[in-house]
């Protein structure tokens, strides 16, 4: 299975366990919630039903009769409300609304309060509120016999219906009641406070649970993913081992992929191994049979004087040794005869290490139509009257054939941009005609201090430009501060003695003709200003 589609599973799989325990812990803590509001309900029923029982008590008596004391009136809405003992004392009767009404004033507390209530009563002190009026329509329109609200910030509120029977028609008859209408209920109001303590508590205990479960699965998570990076890394070391082993094999795919371009690996400056293209070249059929006709292929390099051509030993070195050496700041080319025509290649090496062995892998590029190109190119280059240098409008061409061939062959390219200081001075003092002459002298110094393939340019005035191929920075530096000692201690003909200012860079990858051109002319403005005669890179 691909690694993304295990860290797909093993997201998914945290997200979906995540989400049970939250759709779990959601159903615990509602379910609690249930109970808690269960339990009120139950302690307003319960209170609800001992009215009720107390309520039916009464009407089974026919009412009570009680000594008027304590500043107690009889019920003004009940006729015979009123009897007079034998001993002549006066009795007040308490039927059963009456007597709900009384024990509501009696037992009337903080925490706990009920009433009588109806939206149609005879006693207009039991009027209906705004929660009974919604809790008796709700009981008229439903079969339901109870009603309650339990809202964030007020009390619980609990309505039990009071339905007609045979003793509540003598007073209820008037109205339209007949056994088994709703006439009204008992309306209780509970104290909330230990219910919300309890569910503030589970929902502690709820966000507590939930963010040890979480810490848990992320620390599962955790573990698992660290597993699976280390089960990664040991693929990995062991497809290594693998490669190591198949090393043969993937030389072979090696050779047979690069057909283009010679190719050759060599192990202690022997070839062990080389490709199609090399070996036609030199009319063999495998590389046995090149080494037994020809032994070394350093055998067909043709040696050029003044150039950076390879031959078979360079400076007490073998060829090999010495491309490795100097691969990154020097052009080296190589030149071969192959029926009589001269063909031009540019070596590069790389140097490999399997199973504890060194090889070099190494390319011949043919680069005999660039060559050729280029000389096209600098034949019909315009060039600049009195220098005999080319131009500026010349430089821009060969500029970006410089670039395309450092993309192309992966070399360094570096460019040096110099300006004669205070060449006006010369042309005030001494006449143009002897500025002219310094430029010209100036021109054959600089042809003097480069190497053969590299390019210089008038780019206008008293300005100079020179490109150096295959040329990384550090050592175009080197260049340039050669040519400022160079010009410093030469006296010209007309003008005596002059210095000049030169900045330096080096291409980078992908970058614009323009862009590299105002960095190098920013190194020679910082050269100019920080006070001439000096060489800035940038």
């Amino acid at each position: 299975m691909q690694n993304k589609y295990k860290y797909f599973i093993l997201y998914f799989g945290f997200l979906v366990l995540w989400s049970v325990m939250i759709i779990a812990t959601d159903l615990l803590s509602n379910r609690n919630i249930e109970f808690q509001k269960d339990v009120l309900i139950k302690q307003a029923q319960t209170h609800f039903q001992d009215q009720i029982n107390t309520r039916k008590w009464n009407a089974q008596h026919g009412g009570l009769y009680v000594r008027s004391q304590n500043s107690l009136k009889p019920n003004p809405y009940l006729k015979d409300n009123t009897l007079l003992a034998a001993n002549g004392e006066l009795l007040i009767k308490i039927n059963p609304a009456w007597m709900t009404r009384q024990l509501s004033e009696l037992l009337d507390t903080q925490g706990f309060h009920f009433r009588i209530t109806s939206l149609n009563p005879i006693n207009p002190i039991n009027k209906a509120n705004a929660f009974e009026t919604r809790a008796l329509k709700y009981i008229a329109q439903t079969s339901e016999t109870e009603y309650y609200e339990l809202q964030n910030g007020e009390k619980f509120r609990y309505m039990g219906a009071l339905v007609t029977t045979k003793s509540c028609l003598p007073c209820h008859a008037h109205q339209g009641y007949v056994e088994g209408d709703i006439r009204g209920g008992i309306s209780i109001e509970l104290d909330r406070e230990e219910y919300d303590a309890v569910v503030d508590f589970i929902h502690e205990r709820v966000f507590i649970l939930r963010g040890v479960i979480t810490i848990l699965l992320l620390s599962i998570l955790f573990l698992i993913q660290k597993q699976l990076r280390s089960n990664e890394k040991l693929q990995e070391e062991v497809d290594k081992r693998t490669q190591e082993i198949l090393s043969t094999k993937i030389l072979l795919q090696e050779v047979l992929d690069t057909d283009l371009s010679f190719l050759m690996v060599v192990e202690n400056e022997e070839i062990i191994l080389a490709n199609k293209t090399m070996l036609e070249f030199f009319g063999s059929k495998s590389l046995a049979d090149f080494k037994r006709s020809h032994k070394k292929i350093s055998n067909f390099f043709v040696k050029v004087d003044g150039e950076d051509f390879l031959e078979a030993n360079m400076e007490s070195q073998h060829w090999i040794t010495y491309l490795h050496q100097n691969k990154t700041h020097k052009d080296l080319k190589i030149l071969m005869l192959k029926d009589g025509e001269k063909r031009y290649f540019r070596p590069h090496v790389k140097e490999v290490n399997i199973n504890n062995k060194t090889f070099s892998i190494i390319i011949f590029d043919e680069i005999t139509k660039e060559l050729e190109n280029i000389e096209i190119l600098e034949e019909k280059a315009s060039r600049d009257t009195l220098t005999n240098l080319f131009n500026r409008g010349k430089f821009d061409d060969v500029l970006k054939q410089e670039i395309v061939l450092s993309k192309t062959l992966e070399t360094p390219l570096s460019l040096i941009f110099l300006d004669i200081d205070h060449f006006k001075i010369v042309n005030d003092t001494y006449g143009h005609d002897a500025g002219d002459v310094v430029l010209k002298e100036l021109a054959h110094l600089l042809h003097l201090n480069v190497r053969n393939g590299d390019f210089v340019a008038r780019w206008g005035g008293e300005e100079f430009v020179i490109t150096l191929q295959s040329t990384p920075v550090e050592y175009a530096l080197k260049v340039a501060e050669k040519i400022r000692k160079e010009v410093e201690n030469f006296t010209f003909t007309k003008g005596g003695k002059q210095t000049i200012s030169l900045g330096v860079t080096q291409y980078r990858d992908n970058e614009t003709a323009e862009n590299l051109m105002k960095r190098v002319d920013s190194a020679l403005y910082e050269a100019k200003e920080s006070g001439r005669n000096r060489v800035v890179a940038k």
